[in-house]
């Protein structure tokens, strides 16, 4: 009896009992989709993130925003001290592997009148002309603030995608005049120069960022808050900096303008928050992990006990092979490769079960958290190799003692035994 002669035994020996070996593959089945789904979704999420950092200006960057109150022996105490475009200059000179430094003021929710008397609630942001390139936000039409804006506080202004839309419809706002009134203020004029091309939500806040309108940071100081400070400050760096290091520095620049106060400083960084969901993720990958590599387990010990059940009903055939001329490793792979073949039928299905599982799981997340339009589903080639190759490992380890203890018969002794 040859090697091949008994490999296709085994095929055919699965093939005759097609209910039986269903059952034992959708074990492996129903193990190796839910790994890879749960894989495809978490790297989904990964992918998410960062192209919501991209869109935000890229991983490498922190953000210096205020704390305006502090809590001393247990009392809240008020800060006093601002920040100033001073501060954004001195960390740009003086602080090392910093590219830029973009100050903003922001208020939401404010009230947008247009000429026609459309009107919209979003969010204004006092900027400088570096904003746009900083936060990798492209021009759709007209133009973006330059530095003679900043300058000289001109009353222009630059909207988002939906902002021009709910002000203008399908008109064209270059040119236009709008309203921005502020609480109790009187209205401010800025003519509209420029309409920024759409970027979606992001995942921080959930908030559109197309509905934003951007005028120069000295215009939003003397018209819209009356008060000459800033309220963030957001430091990009060099690929590859060491951002502790950077931020130590940058708050002992700010410190020397400020009396040696700090109190006032917080600081958020875009890295943290990726190592953040990155060590949640693990955590959620290891406990689903768990819980599926124990169900691979039991269904790996389900494919054995069918291994048994038929060593014992092919016992008189072993016996009759064997003194035909078998040798044991005939034997052995035969019903090896039934034990491989079981497992890896389930690792191939499980692939592809995985792969429909994760679009369907992909379509509900997007339901349920609206804030993404399309959730990515990213099954990537390794873990579809490593399935195949634990399907296979399993189909050996699960597999060798049947075998074994079917190669290990005697002809003599096997062609006694009833069925």
């Amino acid at each position: 009896m040859k090697l091949h002669d008994a490999i296709t035994s085994g095929v055919n020996h699965i093939v005759q009992n097609r209910l039986r070996a269903g059952l034992s593959i959708l074990g492996i089945f129903i193990g190796i989709a839910s790994v890879l789904c749960m894989m495809a979704i978490g790297d989904g999420a990964n992918q998410l993130i960062a192209d919501d950092l991209e869109r935000m200006g890229g991983p490498n960057q922190f953000q210096f925003t205020i704390r305006y109150r502090i809590n001393r022996y247990g009392r809240w105490l008020l800060t006093k001290e601002r920040y100033n475009l001073g501060d954004a200059l001195a960390i740009e000179e003086q602080c090392p592997k910093v590219l830029f430094v973009l100050p903003k003021n922001e208020r939401w929710n404010l009230l947008f009148i247009s000429s026609e008397g459309n009107q919209a609630r979003s969010i204004l942001e006092g900027v400088t002309e570096q904003y746009a390139d900083g936060m990798r936000w492209e021009v759709q039409s007209g133009r973006f603030l330059s530095e003679n804006d900043i300058a000289t506080a001109t009353q222009v202004c630059v909207l988002g995608a939906q902002v021009a839309i709910d002000l203008f419809g399908e008109d064209s706002p270059l040119g236009q005049e709008i309203k921005i009134r502020y609480y109790w203020r009187n209205a401010v004029r800025c003519r509209v120069i420029g309409v920024m091309a759409p970027r979606g939500r992001t995942l921080r806040t959930g908030w559109s960022l197309d509905d934003v309108v951007c005028i120069p940071l000295t215009t939003y100081q003397q018209r819209i808050s009356g008060d000459d400070y800033i309220e963030r400050l957001t430091v990009f760096t060099e690929d590859g900096s060491n951002m502790t290091r950077i931020i130590e520095t940058a708050r002992t620049i700010i410190r020397k303008r400020h009396r040696n106060m700090d109190d006032f400083i917080y600081h958020w960084t875009a890295v943290a928050t990726v190592e953040r969901m990155e060590h949640i993720e693990k955590v959620i990958k290891i406990a689903l992990g768990s819980i599926a590599g124990f169900s691979l387990f039991v269904s790996g010990i389900s494919i054995m006990n069918i291994c048994l059940v038929s060593v014992s009903e092919k016992t008189r055939e072993i016996g009759l092979r064997k003194s035909v001329g078998a040798k044991r490793i005939h034997i052995f792979w035969q019903f090896l490769i039934e034990s491989i073949v079981l497992c890896f039928c389930g690792g191939i299905l499980g692939i592809v079960g995985g792969w429909f599982a994760a679009h369907g799981m992909a379509r509900l997340a997007v339901h349920i958290v609206p804030i993404v339009p399309e959730w990515p589903v990213v099954l990537s080639l390794p873990w579809i190799l490593t399935s195949i190759i634990f399907s296979i490992f399993m189909g050996v380890g699960f597999g060798v003692y049947p075998a074994m203890l079917a190669a290990r018969l005697t002809p003599i002794d096997a062609l006694r035994t009833e069925i």
